[in-house]
């Protein structure tokens, strides 16, 4: 293949010299005349291309290096001046202004000139070559993601990217050791004090030491952010020579407060799962507590005074299973029944308990949108974080304010999930509670979630609020955002993700039928003593028989003892040995009319690990009153089978 001729262009006003300069050229360039130097401007002017001008310095009207000169820098051409002995003056001048790159006396020699338009041409070729290579090096260092910092040992820079201005807030400067740090505001990683100059990455790579990670702070009126930056000598020609430092500075800002919502997310994981084994254990214990409780109570004459005192234990029980039901919250394993949901209903149903609640100084305005969509949640839990939000907002304006309660449609785009990774894009239904209050500053809001933390006085709140918020929203398939300035006031921003549908999709509630006796033979196994033998003596009051295993294996036996009698398995579902519906799949594969209604204080996570219960499998939850456990063992047993 051909290699590509380069364009050069001869200008004289004699047309037999540029015959005769064209004769000898024309095999090696792309060769193109002008008689004169206004036109030969002309074709400088259309062909930026051209690598080598050859001009006489002789003409009319204008001088070979005058014309050589007006060219300018806008032409690359390298420049050749052919000249007679008397106009040395004129080539002398030339060179001097830098304008030329060689000249030829006439007569010519033409083994001499055709070599100084070769090496013109070369010269030109290889110009623009590094000239291509330092704009792709620029371009690099430009769309670079890390800062680059070129120093030599005095400090002079030899290079400063525009990602490095990013970063450090300003433009390039020399470096100075003693100033370095608070010319840049870049702090140790504490961020307590100025960065040390023998901690100085940059400043240690000028000195021959390389640093393969430092992480430091930048804060300056431009910028803040957290930087890891690595120091590597910048090598001479020899081993050991060193001209100066490189500097590489890479903003972990958002990798920083990534991994602080991790630590965050699994120690709040942490506490989620002690908080539902507490509430397991406070479950049973409620159990015992509220269904002898009740049993008693019944007995009692209306107008028996320990009623009363009866009455107070029922109510501090009911008051526990509510602060349970927090805990479970907060760790995710409450059960619930979500179902398709318009947050209008829900702030409508409640407006009046939150006028009350928040009082009379404190403005409720709900700003609710008429076409809002369905989301999939429970309606309890959506109240309680209504009412857990209000509260707090309550607290936060002593002195009176305004709550906003507000729904709205929203779609989030690609650029807001970005910004947000726990979010995918998509159509959500948006909750905001905004108040008028006191705000919080950033320190605040990075513990606002954490369990048993408040800013309240000693006995005057759980710390449990926001983290129920936050269970009941992770729970749900939610996400909350919290947005807060110091004496401007706090916004909770819950979005949830919107269902396809209108209001005809969702769920009539059935109201569930009262307790009445309806007999037969009921196998109650549960491991706990005290909630079995509640539960037996609940059920032998109506009327059943009660058969009361303590594990799996009794429950074996007693089957295998009592045959096709058994109409009810009562079980829970977390046992030492096998689990509720192990033992439910394997009774009833040996006996195909046996019932089973499960129960449970540990519900969300239990079901999970003992294999997931099917939809409308009956369930009983912990704690439960006699009332509610007659009513579910009733319906258990008459209801058709799903």
């Amino acid at each position: 293949m051909n290699a590509i001729k380069e364009r050069i262009l001869l200008v004289d006003d004699e047309p037999q010299v540029l015959i005769a300069l064209e004769d000898l050229l024309c095999d090696e360039f792309l060769v193109m005349k002008s008689a004169s130097p206004e036109h030969a401007l002309e074709l400088a002017r259309e062909h930026p291309d051209i690598a080598v001008v050859v001009s006489d310095q002789r003409m009319p009207r204008m001088t070979g290096d005058e014309l050589l000169a007006q060219l300018g820098a806008s032409l690359e051409a390298r420049r050749i001046l052919v000249t007679a002995f008397a106009d040395l003056t004129a080539v002398i001048r030339a060179v001097n202004n830098g304008k030329i790159f060689a000249y030829v006396t006439k007569p010519w020699d033409s083994t001499d000139l055709r070599l100084k338009v070769q090496q013109a041409a070369e010269h030109f070729r290889l110009a623009k070559e590094l000239a291509q290579e330092r704009r792709l090096l620029n371009s690099i260092l430009s769309s670079m993601n890390d800062g680059i910092v070129v120093a030599d040992r005095e400090g002079k820079l030899l290079l400063f990217n525009p990602r490095a201005e990013k970063i450090l807030g300003r433009g390039p400067l020399d470096v100075d050791p003693t100033t370095w740090a608070e010319d840049y505001g870049v702090y140790s990683a504490s961020g307590e004090g100025l960065l040390a100059p023998s901690e100085n990455p940059l400043l240690r790579a000028m000195a021959g030491e390389e640093v393969p990670h430092a992480e430091v702070v930048v804060r300056n009126d431009h910028a803040r952010a957290t930087i890891a930056m690595t120091g590597t000598p910048l090598a001479g020609s020899g081993a050991h020579d060193v001209l100066g430092g490189v500097a590489v500075f890479r903003d972990i800002t958002e990798q920083r407060a990534l991994e602080g919502q991790l630590a965050q997310a699994q120690k709040m994981e942490a506490i989620g799962r002690l908080a539902g084994g507490v509430a397991h254990d406070f479950n049973n214990l409620l159990v015992v507590i509220q269904s002898y409780s009740e049993l008693i109570r019944e007995d009692l004459p209306a107008q028996d005074p320990k009623r009363a005192d009866l009455d107070e234990i029922l109510g501090a029980s009911r008051r526990a299973s509510a602060l349970t039901k927090q805990l479970l919250a907060f760790s995710r394993k409450e059960t619930v029944q979500p179902k398709p949901l318009s947050l209008n209903d829900a702030v409508m149903g409640i407006e009046k308990m939150l006028r009350r609640i928040i009082g009379e100084d404190i403005q409720l305005i709900a700003d609710l949108e008429p076409s809002l969509g369905l989301v999939r949640a429970d309606q309890g839990q959506v109240d309680q974080v209504i009412l857990n939000l209000s509260i707090n907002a309550r607290d936060a304006m002593p002195d009176g304010g305004q709550l906003s309660v507000e729904t709205q449609n929203v779609k989030l785009d690609l650029e807001f999930t970005d910004s947000h990774t726990s979010f995918t894009a998509g159509d959500y239904v948006m909750l905001a509670i905004t108040d008028t209050g006191t705000g919080m500053d950033r320190e605040t809001q990075a513990r606002i979630f954490e369990p048993f933390f408040t800013t309240k006085e000693v006995g005057k709140g759980t710390g449990l609020g926001l983290s129920t918020v936050y269970g009941i929203v992770q729970q749900s398939g939610a996400h909350i955002r919290v947005y807060s300035e110091v004496g401007r006031g706090t916004s909770f921003k819950i979005y949830f993700p919107r269902l396809d549908g209108d209001a005809g999709d969702r769920a009539t509630p059935i109201d569930a039928a009262k307790a009445a006796h309806h007999g037969g033979t009921v196998l109650v196994v549960e491991d706990d003593a005290s909630v079995r033998q509640v539960a037996a003596r609940i059920l032998r009051s109506r009327g059943y028989t009660v058969l009361e295993a303590r594990h799996a294996g009794e429950a074996r036996a007693l089957c295998a003892e009592h045959g096709q009698a058994v109409d009810l398995l009562l079980t829970d579902i977390i046992m030492p040995d096998c689990t509720g519906p192990q033992l439910a799949r394997e009774l009833t594969l040996e006996y195909p009319n046996l019932r089973v209604l499960y129960m449970s204080g540990y519900p969300g996570g239990a079901a999970k690990r003992a294999g997931a219960l099917e939809p409308g499998t009956p369930y009983v939850e912990k704690p439960f009153s006699p009332a509610l456990l007659l009513d579910t063992v009733r319906r258990t047993l008459t209801e058709p089978r799903p």
